[in-house]
């Protein structure tokens, strides 16, 4: 099996629990991303993929739109995603986030209102490690501005957070590189 970005999470979580995510974010939300650990981080991802399991997403099935600001809950998000093996887009999907009043929430249909903070504290269930068996490099992850990125094509986890249309945490994420 291919070792994954969600692999190298996982990975961390065991051996750097405490650590920070991403040590280096500035900004409003400094303090947010000031609590976000490695094992938090894969506490509650694996939480937001349990879920989003549990209501068809997946490689090949359901797709998911994610949109905000950057911030720990949206990274949070995506990595769930990623550990879904959900294909998130930047349009029609069947599963919508959106920022309102500064927290990621689904708009319409059957789950509106759900918070993804609420999603990261679900129970997590077995579920996650078996689609785990079922994700590989080829595996869609996001498909932005006509451009599909496959899970093997995702080098680093701030790069698994960054949609690759979004300059500006693009930027973010170069800078804090260096």
């Amino acid at each position: 099996m291919t070792p994954l970005i969600i692999d190298l999470l996982g990975q961390l979580a065991g051996e750097a629990s405490r650590a920070l995510l991403f040590p280096g974010r500035e900004g409003p939300e400094r303090e947010a991303w000031q609590g976000l650990t490695h094992r938090r981080a894969w506490a509650e991802s694996g939480a937001i993929a349990s879920w989003l399991i549990a209501q068809g997403f997946g490689p090949g099935a359901l797709r998911l739109f994610i949109e905000g600001r950057d911030s720990p809950e949206r990274a949070v998000l995506l990595l769930g995603a990623l550990r879904a093996g959900a294909l998130v887009i930047d349009r029609g999907a069947a599963l919508a986030f959106v920022t309102r009043k500064d927290r990621l929430v689904v708009p319409v249909g059957r789950h509106a209102g759900l918070t993804a903070a609420a999603l990261a504290r679900c129970s997590i269930d077995a579920a996650v490690a078996e689609r785990r068996l079922h994700i590989d490099g080829n595996t869609p992850a996001r498909l932005s501005s006509d451009k599909l990125v496959c899970q093997g094509e995702i080098l680093t986890i701030a790069q698994a957070v960054t949609f690759a249309g979004d300059a500006a945490a693009e930027r973010q994420t170069v800078d804090a590189a260096r």
